[in-house]
């Protein structure tokens, strides 16, 4: 939901940036050009941070994975010990 709202920001703020640089009294090409920039800037920015987000939460679902299945493991082991199996590894 943030990531949404981040890009949804970062939208609006290329849509302001052009319209104001076109609607402006001066139509100098470098006021345009700093405003988009400016845009470009802030969209970079956000993807950046919407990156950082997803790759967050990779890692935790990584880790999440890695616990879920030591947990299996043990519990595999813990009964082939119960049972006096010969072999307890799992």
């Amino acid at each position: 939901m943030n990531i949404k709202r981040t890009l949804l920001n970062a939208t609006l703020v290329l849509v302001t940036a052009g319209t104001l640089a076109a609607c402006g009294q001066e139509s100098d090409d470098s006021k345009v050009e700093d405003a988009m920039s400016s845009a470009g800037d802030t969209v970079e920015q956000t993807m950046d941070s919407a990156g950082e987000a997803l790759n967050d939460a990779g890692n935790s679902i990584e880790d999440t994975m890695t616990d879920a299945g030591n947990a299996i493991e043990d519990t595999c082991e813990d009964i082939k010990e119960g049972v006096d199996a010969t072999d307890t590894d799992c």
